[in-house]
C-alpha cells in the first residue's frame, strides 16, 4: 500500500507542470483571534463592525440615532454585502446561485460578485453578493445597508444608473 501511494505521488510530482502548475491548495486562512478557520470567514466576521456601528448610534442617545441603530441591527451593512439590481431586460435563462457577476463602480472600475440565489428566467430583479477576500481589513469594498455617515463605503459598489452588468460572462 505504501509503495502505490509513493508511486502515485512520484507520478504526480513529475506530471506536466503546465497542467498541474496552477493548482494550489490553501492550507490556512487568516486567524480569527486564536482560531484558525478551515474556510473563508471574513464576511461572517464583519458582523462585529455592524455591532460597533449599533453601539456608536446608541451612544448618541437621540431618537434618530435609536432608529439608525435599529435599522443597522435589522439590515446590517458590513456582513454579507449585496446589491439589488434591476435589469433593463429580463434574464433569458435561469441563473444558478454563485454564478459570477461583474459591473462597474462610480469610478468605472470593475466590481465583482456572485448571484445570491438561483434566479428564474424572466426575472428583472436580481440579488448579487459582493466578492470577498481572505483578508479581514479589505474583505469587501461595498458597505452600505443601513449604515450611516463615515461607516458607508461605496468604492466597491455597483454604480447606480447606467451600468453594464455581466452575469456568467454574458
Amino acid at each position: 500500500m505504501k509503495l502505490s501511494v509513493s508511486l502515485l505521488a512520484a507520478s504526480l510530482a513529475t506530471a506536466d507542470a503546465g497542467v498541474w502548475g496552477n493548482l494550489r491548495r490553501r492550507l490556512s486562512f487568516e486567524k480569527v483571534a486564536t482560531y484558525s478557520p478551515g474556510s473563508q470567514v471574513t464576511d461572517h466576521c464583519a458582523i462585529d463592525r455592524d455591532q460597533r456601528a449599533v453601539e456608536v448610534e446608541l451612544a448618541r442617545k437621540t431618537n434618530e440615532s435609536w432608529e439608525n441603530a435599529q435599522q443597522i441591527y435589522l439590515q446590517g451593512g458590513n456582513s454579507k454585502s449585496y446589491a439589488l439590481i434591476t435589469l433593463s431586460e429580463p434574464l433569458r435563462s435561469n441563473v444558478a446561485k454563485g454564478t459570477s457577476v461583474t459591473g462597474k463602480n462610480a469610478d468605472g472600475n470593475e466590481v465583482a460578485g456572485k448571484m445570491y440565489d438561483t434566479t428564474s428566467s424572466g426575472a428583472v430583479n436580481v440579488k448579487v453578493q459582493y466578492a470577498t477576500t481572505d483578508v479581514q481589513d479589505s474583505y469587501v469594498q461595498c458597505q452600505v445597508g443601513a449604515l450611516v455617515g463615515e461607516n458607508i463605503n461605496l468604492s466597491g459598489c455597483f454604480a447606480d444608473g447606467e451600468n453594464t452588468i455581466n452575469i456568467g460572462g454574458e
